[in-house]
């Protein structure tokens, strides 16, 4: 009797404990949420994180406060960091195979998961752009949505992973598209026929390569009547390259990558631009920051960081003038746009907060090019918000 009692004694002294540990763990982690500052950009997954939302009637009945509040907790959670790499290591001694949305692959992959907009999405998007290009009838309105890894490359993933049809919801897009008069740049047949030839997307990062933005833009090159005949050669800037998905997922084992810019050859037509950043005041001939190279999100060699707004002027023959509304799978394809365009004003949605509409009046826009990956438009309004003003 007097084990049995002690023993009783004893586990309810360690649950006890147990307890006290759990309260003290969470109440320190509600402390340390309260004390430090938002983060508002992760260098390890090269996006901006979600802030503390506004509370309204409006956004709670519709609930967008619900799903604001709920990325907000996610992104600003403390240690947020470490607990991805702890849980991730843990998660590869039992063999599993999927880590904060991002799959372990063949080859050394690794695939975003990929997600999927709702019905009611969709025709938001379509009907925000047609009331945008129904302001301006006379100009000329163009889409590339791109597809991702997870669509190109579904013979990396490991057998027993299915991902969500992201060709069903591009093709339908497009025809939606179609059936507003804007003519949609479809890259997917493209990239399918070169992927065993060329490596298309990064093992380690979410963004197409220049090789795969090239093979878009020559399909964009058809699409938009452009006119420009430069060669072009590769050149390896950087060969240890480890990109955002690594870091999204705490997974060590992807491979490193190469880096590649394409150059002019020295025989080619090629006129160079001059850049102006509005956001940093800093004007430039080159699309490349170098300096980059040397940070940890080596990606942002292609035009040194996603700019909410800047120009590009170049003296060619034409006087086209385009609008490029993008996501930053634009920013290795920019270079080749610029051989056929007078000027292009570039606006990223996600942090540009002015007026499209005066953009389009005072820079005579001819033009207008959307370009996104397709699982970042799934998931992101911003587009909506800046046309629906």
């Amino acid at each position: 009797m007097k084990k049995s009692y002690k023993t009783k004694t004893h586990n309810l002294n360690s649950n006890k404990v147990l307890s006290l540990a759990f309260l003290v763990i969470v109440f320190g982690i509600s402390i340390l949420s309260f004390i430090l500052p938002d983060q508002k950009f992760s260098e390890e997954e090269n996006r901006v994180m979600t802030q503390r939302p506004d509370f309204s009637k409006e956004t709670y009945l519709e609930g967008r406060f619900q799903s604001k509040i709920e990325s907000y907790a996610n992104d600003q959670f403390p240690m947020r960091n470490s607990l991805i790499k702890w849980k991730t290591a843990s998660d590869l001694t039992l063999d599993i195979m999927e880590s904060n949305g991002v799959i372990k692959s063949k080859d050394g992959y690794l695939i975003e998961r990929i997600s999927l907009p709702s019905k009611a999405q969709v025709d938001a998007d379509i009907a925000s752009i047609k009331t945008f290009k129904d302001k301006f009838p006379d100009r000329n309105f163009y889409f590339l949505l791109a597809p991702t890894s997870g669509n190109i490359m579904k013979n990396k993933l490991p057998s027993s992973v299915k991902l969500d049809d992201q060709n069903k919801y591009m093709t339908e897009f497009f025809t939606g598209l179609e059936g507003i008069g804007v003519s949609p740049i479809d890259a997917r047949q493209s990239l399918i026929k070169n992927v065993d030839k060329q490596q298309l997307y990064y093992r380690t990062d979410h963004h197409w390569t220049t090789s795969a933005a090239y093979l878009a833009y020559l399909d964009a090159h058809k699409t938009m009547g452009l006119t420009s005949d430069v060669a072009y050669k590769k050149l390896s800037v950087h060969r240890n390259f480890r990109g955002t998905l690594a870091s999204k997922s705490g997974f060590t084992n992807g491979k490193n990558d190469e880096l590649q810019i394409y150059w002019p050859k020295k025989n080619s037509d090629y006129k160079d631009s001059v850049i102006n950043f509005v956001d940093t005041k800093k004007t430039t001939n080159s699309f490349y920051a170098f300096d980059n190279l040397q940070k940890k999100d080596a990606y942002t060699i292609f035009g040194g960081w996603n700019h909410p707004y800047y120009t590009i002027t170049t003296p060619t023959e034409s006087n086209r003038h385009l609008l490029l509304v993008k996501d930053s799978y634009a920013n290795c394809m920019i270079p080749f746009l610029t051989q056929d365009f007078r000027e292009i004003v570039v606006v990223d949605p996600r942090y540009y907060f002015g007026d499209i509409n005066k953009i389009m009046a005072d820079e005579g826009i001819t033009d207008v090019l959307f370009l996104y990956n397709a699982l970042t438009f799934a998931a992101d309004d911003s587009l909506n918000l800046m046309l629906d003003e």
